[in-house]
């Protein structure tokens, strides 16, 4: 049976305080952010994966698997912009109607669908105008189940 809680020094690791690791994992066999729960050592919010991915116009379901299935859905931060550099999604929402238009119509979605579930992101290019580059990082919350 994994040891998942233990509080003091962690030999494993180097360090003193408090780690909750997810069931399974032994705490004290490990150093992978994705197999903790509470990290006291490190911020609340940590990185666990970052990248780009490249959606051709119409391109469909492209899913970005995490390392780790966690208990409930990590903070995402994404950015999607087109060939020629503009930021699509999000939008900045002090932005005025005029620089939010796509062929003269008000537009808050361009065709991009984004889907947040606890083992991977689902992007979808349903666009038939535009090529998007979508830039990630995946942060999981330590505090909490």
């Amino acid at each position: 049976m994994a040891r998942r809680f233990h509080a003091g020094l962690n030999s494993f690791l180097g360090a003193y305080g408090v780690w909750l690791s997810r069931p399974g994992v032994d705490v004290l066999s490990t150093s992978s952010n994705s197999d903790f729960l509470l990290r006291s050592e490190t911020k609340n919010d940590q990185i666990i994966m970052s990248g780009s991915i490249y959606l051709p116009i119409n391109s469909g379901d492209q899913n970005i698997p995490y390392p780790a299935t966690f208990t409930r859905t990590p903070y995402v931060w994404f950015e999607a912009y087109i060939d020629s550099g503009v930021v699509a999604y999000p939008y900045n929402l002090g932005m005025a109607a005029r620089d939010i238009t796509v062929g003269g119509i008000l537009t808050y979605e361009v065709g991009i669908g984004l889907k947040f579930s606890n083992d991977k992101i689902t992007i979808n290019n349903s666009n038939a105008d535009y090529n998007f580059y979508v830039d990630y990082m995946i942060f999981h919350r330590s505090l909490g189940l």
